[in-house]
């Protein structure tokens, strides 16, 4: 055969035809196995891990529990007033006996206290004047430098500006603990009505608010 092969140039071709078509074959089938795996390799490495995909959308997407239930309703003093017990009412240092006498006499305590002779501070101090009258009142005016005199009413409900106007309720209502409101700042004749009103009144002290 290999006589035929060296003699015959036909055969000779034939032979190098078919090696060169079983070398492209092999080459072929390497180069598709290399395709196939460099893509199984790159899908694998790209997809995420599906539990762990799902876990961070559920932390991203999911708000932390919150109760629904409202708050309950609580008892709010006057708008701008601040309340506080004055304590044992006893003439002394503080509380001068004039104020003692009014409150042993069941009548509500008015205090003002200003700094400033402008119009703001004449017009509350007029407002708080006018009360004078009235007998189930006393009206203490003072300017804040003698406030020491009233200290054991201020300190009660903790006066920390001027002006400032005090109302100390009736012994018959304070329930056995002298209790005062004190609010701040220019108040007209009908807001210093208020405020008298407030301490005067009988009604029950726990409704609900409801803002």
């Amino acid at each position: 055969m290999r006589k035929a092969l060296n003699e015959n140039p036909l055969a000779q071709m034939a032979v190098l035809g078919l090696l060169a078509v079983i070398v492209g074959f092999l080459l072929l089938t390497q180069m598709g196995h290399k395709s196939e795996s460099s893509a199984t390799s790159a899908t694998t490495s790209g997809a995420p891990n599906s539990t762990s995909a799902s876990t961070a959308s559920s932390s991203a997407t999911t708000p932390p529990a919150t109760g629904s239930t409202a708050a309950p309703p609580t008892t709010v003093p006057p708008a701008g007033a601040a309340t506080g017990a004055v304590g044992e009412f006893v003439a002394g240092p503080g509380l001068p006996a004039p104020v003692v006498k009014a409150y042993a006499d069941d009548k509500a305590v008015v205090l003002f206290v200003f700094r400033h002779r402008g119009v703001d501070d004449a017009a509350v101090r007029a407002s708080v004047e006018r009360l004078r009258g009235r007998s189930d009142l006393a009206v203490f005016v003072t300017h804040a430098a003698h406030i020491a005199r009233y200290a054991r009413i201020t300190e009660g409900v903790d006066v920390n500006r001027v002006p400032a106007l005090i109302v100390l309720r009736p012994r018959h209502l304070a329930h056995g603990t002298p209790t005062a409101s004190v609010s701040y700042g220019f108040r007209g004749p009908d807001s210093v009505d208020q405020a008298i009103r407030n301490a005067l009144y009988k009604g029950p002290s726990n409704l609900p608010y409801y803002p």
